[in-house]
Protein backbone atom coordinates (compact mmCIF):
# COMPACT_ATOMS: atom_id res chain seq x y z
CA UNK A 1 0.00 0.00 0.00
CA UNK A 2 1.25 3.50 -0.88
CA UNK A 3 2.71 5.78 1.80
CA UNK A 4 0.01 8.25 2.85
CA UNK A 5 2.47 11.16 2.61
CA UNK A 6 3.16 10.59 -1.09
CA UNK A 7 1.44 12.96 -3.50
CA UNK A 8 -0.76 11.34 -6.13
CA UNK A 9 -3.22 13.07 -8.46
CA UNK A 10 -6.44 11.24 -7.67
CA UNK A 11 -8.50 13.74 -9.64
CA UNK A 12 -7.31 12.55 -13.03
CA UNK A 13 -8.77 9.05 -12.55
CA UNK A 14 -12.30 10.18 -13.46
CA UNK A 15 -11.50 13.31 -15.42
CA UNK A 16 -13.28 12.00 -18.52
CA UNK A 17 -16.56 11.59 -16.59
CA UNK A 18 -18.55 14.86 -16.81
CA UNK A 19 -20.63 16.32 -13.98
CA UNK A 20 -23.52 18.24 -15.51
CA UNK A 21 -24.98 21.28 -13.77
CA UNK A 22 -28.73 20.69 -13.64
CA UNK A 23 -29.91 23.57 -11.41
CA UNK A 24 -28.62 26.64 -9.59
CA UNK A 25 -27.92 30.27 -10.48
CA UNK A 26 -24.31 31.47 -10.18
CA UNK A 27 -25.41 35.11 -10.21
CA UNK A 28 -26.90 34.56 -6.74
CA UNK A 29 -23.44 34.04 -5.32
CA UNK A 30 -20.79 35.22 -7.80
CA UNK A 31 -17.85 35.17 -5.35
CA UNK A 32 -18.43 32.69 -2.52
CA UNK A 33 -16.08 32.87 0.44
CA UNK A 34 -16.71 29.26 1.40
CA UNK A 35 -18.42 26.28 -0.24
CA UNK A 36 -20.52 23.66 1.51
CA UNK A 37 -20.02 20.54 -0.61
CA UNK A 38 -22.41 17.61 -0.45
CA UNK A 39 -21.53 14.33 -2.18
CA UNK A 40 -24.79 12.36 -2.38
CA UNK A 41 -25.95 9.00 -3.61
CA UNK A 42 -29.30 7.63 -2.45
CA UNK A 43 -30.39 8.95 0.94
CA UNK A 44 -33.16 11.38 -0.06
CA UNK A 45 -34.81 11.48 3.36
CA UNK A 46 -31.52 12.17 5.12
CA UNK A 47 -30.52 14.62 2.37
CA UNK A 48 -33.61 16.71 3.08
CA UNK A 49 -32.38 17.25 6.65
CA UNK A 50 -28.75 17.78 5.62
CA UNK A 51 -29.60 20.33 2.92
CA UNK A 52 -31.91 22.22 5.26
CA UNK A 53 -29.05 22.47 7.77
CA UNK A 54 -26.74 23.84 5.06
CA UNK A 55 -29.27 26.51 4.06
CA UNK A 56 -29.94 27.61 7.64
CA UNK A 57 -26.40 28.75 8.50
CA UNK A 58 -26.09 31.94 10.54
CA UNK A 59 -22.98 32.96 8.57
CA UNK A 60 -23.28 36.51 7.21
CA UNK A 61 -20.73 36.11 4.40
CA UNK A 62 -21.25 34.71 0.90
CA UNK A 63 -21.43 30.93 0.67
CA UNK A 64 -22.60 28.41 -1.89
CA UNK A 65 -23.92 24.86 -1.57
CA UNK A 66 -22.80 22.28 -4.10
CA UNK A 67 -24.68 18.97 -4.33
CA UNK A 68 -23.12 16.29 -6.55
CA UNK A 69 -25.31 13.27 -7.24
CA UNK A 70 -23.44 10.05 -7.98
CA UNK A 71 -26.55 8.04 -8.85
CA UNK A 72 -26.41 6.79 -12.45
CA UNK A 73 -29.10 4.12 -12.05
CA UNK A 74 -32.05 6.41 -12.84
CA UNK A 75 -32.65 7.71 -16.37
CA UNK A 76 -34.84 10.64 -15.29
CA UNK A 77 -34.82 12.74 -12.15
CA UNK A 78 -33.19 11.06 -9.18
CA UNK A 79 -34.83 11.04 -5.73
CA UNK A 80 -32.04 13.39 -4.60
CA UNK A 81 -32.83 15.97 -7.28
CA UNK A 82 -36.50 15.93 -6.29
CA UNK A 83 -35.40 16.84 -2.76
CA UNK A 84 -33.21 19.69 -4.05
CA UNK A 85 -36.15 21.06 -6.08
CA UNK A 86 -38.31 21.18 -2.95
CA UNK A 87 -36.13 23.94 -1.52
CA UNK A 88 -36.14 26.09 -4.67
CA UNK A 89 -32.87 27.69 -3.54
CA UNK A 90 -30.86 29.20 -6.45
CA UNK A 91 -27.55 29.12 -4.52
CA UNK A 92 -27.79 25.34 -4.31
CA UNK A 93 -25.93 24.02 -7.35
CA UNK A 94 -27.01 20.50 -8.21
CA UNK A 95 -24.66 18.47 -10.40
CA UNK A 96 -25.14 14.96 -11.65
CA UNK A 97 -22.27 12.67 -12.57
CA UNK A 98 -22.84 10.97 -15.91
CA UNK A 99 -21.26 7.85 -14.45
CA UNK A 100 -20.88 6.62 -10.89
CA UNK A 101 -17.29 7.48 -9.97
CA UNK A 102 -17.28 5.85 -6.54
CA UNK A 103 -17.58 7.39 -3.11
CA UNK A 104 -14.13 8.95 -2.92
CA UNK A 105 -14.24 9.91 -6.60
CA UNK A 106 -17.36 11.92 -5.83
CA UNK A 107 -15.72 13.53 -2.79
CA UNK A 108 -12.86 14.60 -5.07
CA UNK A 109 -15.29 15.98 -7.62
CA UNK A 110 -16.75 18.12 -4.82
CA UNK A 111 -13.30 19.63 -4.25
CA UNK A 112 -12.89 20.35 -7.96
CA UNK A 113 -16.28 22.02 -8.40
CA UNK A 114 -16.15 24.18 -5.27
CA UNK A 115 -15.69 27.81 -6.39
CA UNK A 116 -14.63 29.22 -3.01
CA UNK A 117 -11.08 29.11 -1.61
CA UNK A 118 -12.34 27.16 1.44
CA UNK A 119 -14.76 24.27 1.66
CA UNK A 120 -16.73 22.33 4.24
CA UNK A 121 -18.10 18.84 3.65
CA UNK A 122 -21.64 17.89 4.60
CA UNK A 123 -22.53 14.29 3.80
CA UNK A 124 -26.11 13.47 2.95
CA UNK A 125 -26.68 11.48 6.16
CA UNK A 126 -25.20 14.09 8.53
CA UNK A 127 -26.19 17.67 9.31
CA UNK A 128 -24.40 20.95 10.02
CA UNK A 129 -25.24 22.96 13.11
CA UNK A 130 -26.33 26.59 12.45
CA UNK A 131 -23.03 27.99 13.73
CA UNK A 132 -20.80 25.79 11.54
CA UNK A 133 -19.67 28.29 8.90
CA UNK A 134 -19.49 31.31 11.21
CA UNK A 135 -17.36 29.39 13.71
CA UNK A 136 -15.06 27.88 11.10
CA UNK A 137 -14.53 31.07 9.09
CA UNK A 138 -13.82 33.00 12.29
CA UNK A 139 -11.07 30.51 13.17
CA UNK A 140 -9.77 30.58 9.59
CA UNK A 141 -8.82 34.23 9.97
CA UNK A 142 -6.33 33.12 12.64
CA UNK A 143 -5.19 29.83 11.11
CA UNK A 144 -4.76 30.59 7.39
CA UNK A 145 -4.71 27.43 5.30
CA UNK A 146 -4.53 25.03 8.24
CA UNK A 147 -7.30 22.44 8.33
CA UNK A 148 -9.86 23.05 11.05
CA UNK A 149 -11.28 19.80 12.42
CA UNK A 150 -14.30 20.02 14.68
CA UNK A 151 -16.03 18.34 17.57
CA UNK A 152 -19.42 16.80 16.80
CA UNK A 153 -22.52 15.29 18.34
CA UNK A 154 -23.75 11.78 17.54
CA UNK A 155 -27.33 11.08 16.47
CA UNK A 156 -29.14 7.89 15.47
CA UNK A 157 -31.10 7.12 12.33
CA UNK A 158 -34.13 8.94 13.74
CA UNK A 159 -32.13 12.09 14.47
CA UNK A 160 -32.14 11.52 18.25
CA UNK A 161 -29.01 12.43 20.20
CA UNK A 162 -26.78 9.54 21.23
CA UNK A 163 -24.03 11.79 22.54
CA UNK A 164 -24.03 15.57 22.77
CA UNK A 165 -20.83 17.55 23.37
CA UNK A 166 -20.80 20.08 26.21
CA UNK A 167 -19.34 23.44 25.24
CA UNK A 168 -17.11 25.10 27.86
CA UNK A 169 -16.99 21.96 29.98
CA UNK A 170 -14.95 22.35 33.18
CA UNK A 171 -12.73 19.81 34.93
CA UNK A 172 -12.56 19.96 38.73
CA UNK A 173 -14.47 23.23 38.52
CA UNK A 174 -11.28 25.04 37.46
CA UNK A 175 -9.98 23.96 34.07
CA UNK A 176 -12.11 24.79 31.04
CA UNK A 177 -11.79 23.15 27.63
CA UNK A 178 -10.10 25.49 25.15
CA UNK A 179 -12.05 26.72 22.15
CA UNK A 180 -9.36 25.36 19.83
CA UNK A 181 -5.80 24.05 19.90
CA UNK A 182 -3.09 22.88 17.49
CA UNK A 183 -3.57 19.37 16.17
CA UNK A 184 -0.51 17.32 15.24
CA UNK A 185 0.20 14.19 13.21
CA UNK A 186 0.65 12.38 16.54
CA UNK A 187 -2.85 13.51 17.50
CA UNK A 188 -4.15 11.94 14.26
CA UNK A 189 -2.15 8.81 15.10
CA UNK A 190 -3.89 8.54 18.46
CA UNK A 191 -7.40 9.65 17.54
CA UNK A 192 -9.23 10.05 14.22
CA UNK A 193 -11.09 13.34 13.74
CA UNK A 194 -14.12 12.14 11.80
CA UNK A 195 -15.04 12.13 8.13
CA UNK A 196 -14.48 15.81 7.31
CA UNK A 197 -18.05 16.96 7.83
CA UNK A 198 -18.17 20.29 9.66
CA UNK A 199 -14.44 20.82 9.11
CA UNK A 200 -12.75 23.48 6.97
CA UNK A 201 -10.09 22.94 4.29
CA UNK A 202 -8.27 25.18 1.82
CA UNK A 203 -9.14 24.03 -1.69
CA UNK A 204 -5.65 24.76 -3.04
CA UNK A 205 -4.09 22.50 -0.40
CA UNK A 206 -6.45 19.61 -1.16
CA UNK A 207 -5.66 19.95 -4.86
CA UNK A 208 -1.91 20.08 -4.20
CA UNK A 209 -1.80 16.80 -2.29
CA UNK A 210 -4.08 15.03 -4.75
CA UNK A 211 -7.37 14.61 -2.92
CA UNK A 212 -8.81 11.37 -1.55
CA UNK A 213 -6.97 8.23 -2.63
CA UNK A 214 -9.40 5.29 -3.09
CA UNK A 215 -6.45 2.94 -2.49
CA UNK A 216 -7.03 3.63 1.21
CA UNK A 217 -10.70 2.62 1.10
CA UNK A 218 -12.63 2.65 3.38
CA UNK A 219 -10.60 5.26 5.34
CA UNK A 220 -9.20 7.45 2.56
CA UNK A 221 -10.47 10.44 4.55
CA UNK A 222 -8.25 9.49 7.50
CA UNK A 223 -5.23 9.17 5.19
CA UNK A 224 -5.89 12.52 3.48
CA UNK A 225 -6.48 14.47 6.70
CA UNK A 226 -3.28 13.12 8.24
CA UNK A 227 -1.38 14.06 5.06
CA UNK A 228 -2.94 17.55 5.09
CA UNK A 229 -1.82 18.07 8.69
CA UNK A 230 1.68 16.80 7.87
CA UNK A 231 2.11 19.38 5.08
CA UNK A 232 0.01 22.37 6.12
CA UNK A 233 -0.86 21.94 9.80
CA UNK A 234 -4.26 21.83 11.45
CA UNK A 235 -6.17 22.90 14.52
CA UNK A 236 -8.99 21.25 16.44
CA UNK A 237 -12.15 23.21 17.18
CA UNK A 238 -13.85 22.03 20.38
CA UNK A 239 -17.15 23.77 19.59
CA UNK A 240 -19.39 21.23 17.78
CA UNK A 241 -20.27 22.13 14.19
CA UNK A 242 -22.25 19.09 13.07
CA UNK A 243 -24.27 16.03 14.01
CA UNK A 244 -22.79 12.71 12.89
CA UNK A 245 -25.44 10.11 12.16
CA UNK A 246 -24.83 6.54 13.35
CA UNK A 247 -27.07 4.63 10.98
CA UNK A 248 -26.96 1.83 8.44
CA UNK A 249 -24.36 3.02 5.92
CA UNK A 250 -21.21 1.82 4.20
CA UNK A 251 -19.25 1.80 7.47
CA UNK A 252 -21.44 -0.99 8.84
CA UNK A 253 -20.39 -3.23 5.95
CA UNK A 254 -16.64 -2.60 5.94
CA UNK A 255 -15.56 -1.94 9.51
CA UNK A 256 -13.25 -4.99 9.61
CA UNK A 257 -11.46 -3.86 6.46
CA UNK A 258 -11.32 -0.36 7.95
CA UNK A 259 -9.31 -1.59 10.90
CA UNK A 260 -6.66 -3.25 8.72
CA UNK A 261 -6.19 -0.13 6.58
CA UNK A 262 -6.05 1.98 9.75
CA UNK A 263 -3.10 -0.15 10.85
CA UNK A 264 -1.27 0.56 7.57
CA UNK A 265 -1.90 4.29 8.00
CA UNK A 266 -0.56 4.25 11.57
CA UNK A 267 2.58 2.53 10.30
CA UNK A 268 3.05 5.25 7.66
CA UNK A 269 2.69 7.95 10.31
CA UNK A 270 5.65 6.66 12.31
CA UNK A 271 8.14 8.59 10.17
CA UNK A 272 6.42 11.88 11.03
CA UNK A 273 6.42 11.30 14.80
CA UNK A 274 9.50 11.95 16.94
CA UNK A 275 9.15 8.85 19.12
CA UNK A 276 11.04 5.50 19.05
CA UNK A 277 9.62 2.91 16.65
CA UNK A 278 9.33 0.19 19.34
CA UNK A 279 7.07 2.46 21.40
CA UNK A 280 4.97 3.38 18.37
CA UNK A 281 4.69 -0.30 17.40
CA UNK A 282 3.43 -1.12 20.90
CA UNK A 283 0.87 1.68 20.67
CA UNK A 284 -0.29 0.36 17.29
CA UNK A 285 -0.87 -3.10 18.78
CA UNK A 286 -2.83 -1.61 21.67
CA UNK A 287 -4.94 0.54 19.34
CA UNK A 288 -5.62 -2.38 17.01
CA UNK A 289 -6.71 -4.67 19.84
CA UNK A 290 -9.00 -2.15 21.55
CA UNK A 291 -10.48 -0.76 18.34
CA UNK A 292 -11.28 -4.24 17.07
CA UNK A 293 -13.56 -4.80 20.04
CA UNK A 294 -15.04 -1.29 19.89
CA UNK A 295 -15.89 -1.69 16.19
CA UNK A 296 -17.56 -5.05 16.81
CA UNK A 297 -19.80 -3.38 19.38
CA UNK A 298 -20.51 -0.14 17.49
CA UNK A 299 -20.77 -1.39 13.90
CA UNK A 300 -21.13 -5.15 14.31
CA UNK A 301 -23.94 -4.66 16.85
CA UNK A 302 -22.26 -7.11 19.23
CA UNK A 303 -22.98 -7.20 22.96
CA UNK A 304 -21.14 -4.64 25.10
CA UNK A 305 -19.94 -7.48 27.31
CA UNK A 306 -17.14 -7.88 24.74
CA UNK A 307 -15.40 -5.04 26.57
CA UNK A 308 -14.27 -7.53 29.20
CA UNK A 309 -11.86 -8.90 26.59
CA UNK A 310 -9.90 -5.65 26.48
CA UNK A 311 -6.37 -6.12 27.78
CA UNK A 312 -5.60 -4.08 30.88
CA UNK A 313 -2.12 -3.25 29.60
CA UNK A 314 -3.55 -1.91 26.31
CA UNK A 315 -6.12 0.21 28.12
CA UNK A 316 -3.59 1.66 30.54
CA UNK A 317 -1.07 2.49 27.80
CA UNK A 318 -3.63 4.32 25.67
CA UNK A 319 -5.10 6.12 28.68
CA UNK A 320 -1.68 7.36 29.74
CA UNK A 321 -0.94 8.72 26.28
CA UNK A 322 -4.32 10.42 26.01
CA UNK A 323 -3.54 12.24 29.23
CA UNK A 324 -0.57 13.85 27.44
CA UNK A 325 -3.10 15.84 25.42
CA UNK A 326 -4.72 17.19 28.59
CA UNK A 327 -2.68 20.41 28.69
CA UNK A 328 -3.54 21.19 25.05
CA UNK A 329 -7.25 20.74 25.59
CA UNK A 330 -7.73 22.59 28.87
CA UNK A 331 -6.67 25.88 30.40
CA UNK A 332 -7.62 28.22 33.22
Amino acid sequence: MRNIFEIKDNFQTYREVPSLLVSGDFSCCPKPEVSIVMPVYNHPDFLRVALKSALEQDYQGAYEIIVIDNDDTVSGETPNFKVVKEFNAPRVYYYRNQKNIGMFGNWNRCIELARAPFLVFCHDDDMLLPNALSRLMSLQKKSGNKAIFSAFNKINGKGEYIKKKKVGKKIMGILRKKGHYNYSVFAHFMDEVGNGVGSLFAKECLLEIGGFNPEFYPVADYALFSHYTYRFGSIYNTVPTFNYRIAENETFNCYREMLDVDKCIWTCMKKAIALPDPLLDRIIRAKYNTRKIRFEIEFGQKDKSLKKNLKTTDKLLLKMIHWTFFIKRYGF
